[in-house]
C-alpha cells in the first residue's frame, strides 16, 4: 500500500478496505470534488478533491437489470407494497463496499494527470454490489459526521457461535 496516498491515514485509522456502507456519493455542487458519505465505525463525509477522471460502472447483473426496471424498485416502501418482486432493490439507498476500496499505486492515469497538472495525483477503485468507481484525485479530506453505525450494523451482524 502506498505510504503517500491521501487515503492511507483513513485506512489506518477508521476506514476499512471493505464492508463499509456507502450512503451517498457524487460530485459537489461546484463540480471539482467528489463527496461520499460512508458508514463504518461512525458516519463520515469523505471528500476527494480535484477529481480529473471518474469512471462509473454498474455491478448489477445484466439479467437483473430488466427485472429491476420499474420505479417501485427505487422506493423501498413501494417495493414492499408491490409484494417484494424479484429484482435489485435500489431503494435501500445505500450499498455495501465489497470487495471494497483499493489504493492504486503506480496508476498510469494518475501519473499522466500529475504530469499535466504539475501536482501529485492519486487513484483509487471502489467496488460495491451496486457499482464500481475509479477516480483520479489530488487530496482526501474526511470529516466525522456522527457516531451512527445503524445501517452497517444491520448488514454486518456477528455470527453467533
Amino acid at each position: 500500500m502506498p505510504t503517500n496516498h491521501p487515503l492511507k491515514q483513513a485506512l489506518d485509522e477508521w476506514l476499512p478496505d471493505c464492508d463499509f456502507a456507502v450512503l451517498s456519493h457524487g460530485f459537489a455542487p461546484h463540480g471539482r470534488d467528489y463527496v461520499m458519505v460512508v458508514q463504518a465505525d461512525g458516519t463520515y463525509e469523505l471528500t476527494l478533491t480535484h477529481v480529473t477522471d471518474l469512471r462509473y460502472e454498474t455491478r448489477v447483473g445484466d439479467e437483473v437489470w430488466p427485472e429491476s426496471w420499474d420505479d417501485h424498485f427505487t422506493d423501498y416502501q413501494a417495493w414492499l407494497a408491490a409484494d417484494e418482486p424479484d429484482g435489485y432493490v435500489w431503494g435501500t439507498n445505500w450499498s455495501l463496499a465489497y470487495p471494497g476500496l483499493r489504493l492504486l499505486e503506480g496508476d498510469a492515469g494518475a501519473a499522466v494527470w500529475s504530469e499535466r497538472l504539475g501536482r501529485p495525483m492519486h487513484a483509487l477503485a471502489l467496488e460495491t454490489e451496486r457499482f464500481a468507481l475509479r477516480l483520479v484525485f489530488h487530496e482526501a479530506r474526511a470529516k466525522r459526521l456522527s457516531d451512527d453505525r445503524s445501517i452497517i450494523e444491520r448488514a454486518l451482524r456477528p455470527v453467533e457461535p
